[in-house]
């Protein structure tokens, strides 16, 4: 419809019904158009721009009135057949607008992170990065050097660890904005000196394990039994700290793991070996006793209401993700194939034969009571199938000698 696009035809033109729209090109200026909807009514202008149509929004009525949306009109048409798209440069103003605090929620919302790893990386950027927060990261993109310098001042105060850190977060941080804007210069992390963290390694020598072994068996029941139980399975030391009751099921040996690295999308089910299964049994059938009406397989007298610090300086330092690392090995030795023991120990698949892979239950918990028989030795415990907790071999092996000699 064309006519004059006056202040009093914007006021009196008349709502179309639900779903329609009626289009008003003005009869004196071309390309400047009124766009009435059910709900509103709004100035466009359109115009080729390198050959090619675009239109773009002005505002709405009230906020904008006739005379203002004509001379607005008259200004950014005159841009676009000049070779400006309005839509373009509105995108740039957005993209140099975009804050790394907009950028880490936007990454955080799109990510199925647990609330462990998201609280990481918000202690990151606040602790690390505090001044960084509400600058738009077209600045940072723009100034890679300053970028760099800063990863070497963290560096000197906090160390190389913490730096690289901080510094993959920002990376990761920033090219989820960069997605959302393509307009924003290139990641500039990339004149980051990364120092590369080294893989710590856990000796596991014979008589280490031994001590071990006989240390823990003198811990506190729960701590006992927290420390057996990520031995024998490589567990996280949230996941295993978090362990519920409800999530183990001893009728088909295997406890449900709901949120562990990676988040609920990385669920998975633990095969229980013989040892876990009676480990887990006895600690749903104590944690009652220890604390009324707990929900945790694991419980202790704190916020959580469980086992939330495993340090334990009688263990000589073998707690934690060093447990992690330790039935790792010792299941390799055991028998266990890397395939199988990727899957106990929850990694990503490496490669797409790893993720073309579904083994059973059944079929891991073979290696898993493989894995499990062999830990216990190297520890120099004894397991009795329906017992728990296990005996010190020296100690089983005692016992055996007296009631031969007895019964001879």
């Amino acid at each position: 419809m064309k006519s004059k696009i006056t202040q009093a035809l914007v006021e009196r033109s008349p709502m179309p019904e639900r779903g329609k729209s009626v289009l008003y090109a003005d009869t004196e200026m071309r390309g400047f158009y009124l766009i009435v909807t059910p709900t509103k009514r709004s100035f466009y202008v359109q115009s080729l721009v390198r050959g090619r149509q675009v239109r773009t929004k002005l505002g709405d009525h009230p906020a904008l009135d006739a005379k203002q949306a004509r001379d607005m009109a008259r200004t950014v048409l005159v841009g676009m057949r000049g070779g400006t798209n309005p839509n373009e440069e509105r995108r740039k103003a957005k993209a140099r607008g975009i804050t790394l605090r907009e950028a880490l929620d936007l990454h955080l919302a799109a990510k199925p992170l647990s609330p462990r790893t998201k609280e990481d990386y918000r202690y990151c950027c606040e602790q690390y990065l505090p001044d960084w927060l509400d600058k738009a990261l077209a600045e940072f993109g723009a100034s890679r050097t300053a970028v760099r310098e800063r990863h070497v001042r963290i560096t000197e105060k906090h160390g190389a660890p913490t730096a690289d850190t901080v510094f993959r977060i920002f990376r990761a941080v920033y090219n989820r904005g960069l997605r959302e804007h393509p307009e924003l210069p290139a990641n500039p992390t990339a004149n980051v000196d990364y120092h590369g963290l080294k893989r710590r390694k856990v000796e596991v020598s014979g008589e280490r394990l031994k001590a071990w072994g006989e240390a823990v068996l003198k811990l506190h029941p729960v701590r006992r039994d927290l420390h057996l139980f990520m031995i024998l399975t490589g567990m996280r030391r949230t996941s295993a700290c978090e362990a519920r009751i409800s999530d183990l099921n001893l009728d088909d040996l295997r406890l449900h793991v709901p949120k562990p690295k990676g988040g609920s999308a990385r669920a998975f089910d633990l095969p229980l070996s013989g040892p876990l299964a009676d480990l887990l049994g006895h600690r749903q059938r104590e944690a009652p006793r220890l604390q009324r009406k707990t929900q945790w397989l694991f419980p202790a007298d704190s916020e959580s209401g469980h086992v939330a610090e495993v340090a334990q300086h009688e263990l000589d330092g073998l707690t934690g993700h060093a447990l992690r690392h330790t039935y790792a090995t010792l299941a390799l030795q055991a028998g266990v194939p890397i395939a199988e023991l990727k899957f106990l120990l929850n990694h990503a698949a490496g490669n797409v034969t790893m993720g073309y892979l579904n083994p059973t239950l059944d079929h891991l918990r073979g290696y898993q009571d493989k894995a499990s028989a062999y830990v216990l030795d190297a520890l120099g415990l004894q397991w009795t199938e329906g017992e728990w907790p296990p005996r010190l071999a020296t100690m089983q092996q005692e016992v055996e000698s007296i009631n031969e000699f007895e019964t001879a």
